[in-house]
């Protein structure tokens, strides 16, 4: 990876490429009720945990399509419809998720045994996005020069990080590891795909 691919942070995707911007965008909205503030990673027993350092980030559970205030957007769809970035338990694990008011069947979708599956109950992520940027990758995960926010795991313990790509117009969300060897999986059209071009979320400094 060169060095200019490790200052890539802060990218949006506009028309078919990535952008510059000042910062992350991070919008959302739902009312109180709907959402908890929980720690940022999760035991394996059913609960989240706060072993983690926020750096002005957290996970805020939230369900059925709802988005906490100040969430963190990571994509968006061919038609301009947000999407935000998430994460949820499935199967011992904690996977990288999508969410948006539009995803049918709960809010949430994610990639998980060549489907795209949709719950109901996930976190979303929440607060300074300008802490944030996205490092371009390609193939499987190359951590050299940065430190990828940490945003879940396999229910063997391998962590997951959140990844973007660009998809049919639009840029999705999805996961990538050290040992995804086709690069990052992300859910669309019901399925699970997998694409070698992509970026990872990590912390800007």
């Amino acid at each position: 990876m060169s060095s200019n691919d490790q200052k890539d942070g802060n990218m949006r995707y506009r028309g078919g490429q990535y952008g510059s911007s000042d910062s992350m965008q991070h919008r959302g909205q739902a009312p109180p009720n709907h959402t908890r503030q929980d720690g940022p990673s999760y035991t394996g027993g059913g609960q989240y945990n706060q072993n983690e350092p926020n750096r002005g980030l957290q996970w805020v559970s939230a369900s059925n399509g709802h988005i906490p205030p100040n969430a963190v957007q990571g994509g968006i769809e061919k038609d301009g419809r947000p999407l935000f970035v998430a994460r949820t338990m499935h199967k011992g694990g904690l996977r990288p998720a999508k969410v948006g008011h539009h995803l049918e069947n709960g809010g949430c979708n994610f990639a998980y045994s060549n489907k795209e599956i949709a719950v109901s109950e996930y976190q979303v992520l929440c607060g300074d996005a300008s802490r944030l940027r996205w490092v371009r990758q390609e193939g499987s995960l190359d951590i050299n020069g940065f430190v990828p926010f940490p945003a879940g795991h396999e229910e063997t313990g391998e962590p997951l990080y959140i990844a973007k790509t660009l998809y049919e117009n639009s840029q999705q969300l999805g996961t990538c590891a050290l040992h995804l060897k086709k690069g990052m999986l992300f859910p669309y059209g019901h399925k699970e795909r997998s694409t070698s071009h992509y970026m990872v979320l990590a912390y800007a400094d």
